[in-house]
């Protein structure tokens, strides 16, 4: 149990006429207005969990950030299949990416320079590191429409897949490798060949709007960080228990009351309020 499991807006009701009142000081987002604060987090004396804070947490990774890393492919999400590093492999520094042959990745061509554009924040020129991008045959333990071989040498990169899908995970890939977050003036790269291919068809990420609603920008970012991540499926909940969210002419019901939460035992102009909405649907 956590102090977050304590929903506001507790109220009482007259069985007379079916009256409501807030209990004033849950009437609030803050729930240390009304919770007492934890003391400690041990659930047994033997719970020896430290609970993640910004602070612990930054110095358990602060190691990470100390020189180049001796294995950058590290950096992508998911771990690739294969990585060869050679031993005479170098390292170098990217200012910025150049796309090449962008055209092979078809609709999905503006989507994957935009997400080149902000990642690097750089606008192109001759120090760009250029990404070249080939449609060819794959090896046949990682073919397949969204597999890709990447080879980053410190001339350029190449990656090379059978399908735009497998072009442009590999896009993904390269951006993953990119440590934008660097003080230097140059992201850190080690020359490497990758090799790729999807553990799972089916790599999903669910938006529940129903229950928590998102604006338009906040979807889209959201379909942005699954592209980086190569997830291919957008499980959009616009109803369900909790509300519906998606107006339908002819059945305006569906909204002017599965959209709104108060105290009606009959649901007939709402559905029953949970979650720390409260009993009145206007607020």
């Amino acid at each position: 149990v956590q102090e977050s499991d304590k929903m506001p807006r507790f109220f009482v009701v007259d069985l007379r006429d079916n009256s409501t009142a807030v209990i004033p000081n849950t009437d609030t987002e803050d729930l240390h207005d009304y919770v007492i604060p934890y003391t400690s987090s041990m659930k047994t004396e033997g719970d020896n969990n430290v609970p993640m804070t910004a602070e612990n947490r930054y110095t358990r990774n602060e190691k990470l950030s100390e020189g180049f890393e001796t294995d950058t492919s590290t950096r992508i999400i998911p771990t690739p299949f294969r990585v060869d590093i050679s031993e005479t492999a170098q390292s170098f520094g990217i200012v910025g990416v150049s796309l090449i042959n962008a055209d092979l990745l078809g609709k999905l061509q503006s989507g994957a320079e935009e997400l080149v554009s902000t990642i690097t924040m750089t606008t192109a020129s001759d120090r760009d590191h250029v990404l070249i991008l080939t449609i060819g045959t794959l090896p046949n333990d990682i073919a397949g429409t969204e597999s890709y071989t990447m080879e980053i040498t410190a001339e350029g990169t190449t990656i090379t897949a059978s399908h735009e899908q497998g072009l442009f995970y590999g896009v993904m890939s390269f951006l993953g490798l990119l440590d934008t977050s660097s003080s230097r003036s140059t992201m850190p790269v080690k020359e490497m060949t990758i090799y790729d291919k999807p553990r799972f068809d089916y790599r999903g990420h669910q938006i529940d709007s129903a229950r928590n609603f998102r604006t338009k920008e906040s979807v889209m970012q959201t379909i942005d960080a699954m592209a980086l991540y190569k997830l291919n499926n957008l499980h959009f909940g616009l109803s369900n228990d909790e509300g519906w969210r998606l107006e339908i002419p002819g059945m305006e019901e569906l909204t002017t009351v599965g959209s709104r939460r108060c105290f009606d035992l009959s649901e007939e102009t709402c559905i029953l309020t949970q979650l720390g909405s409260g009993p009145d649907a206007s607020d």
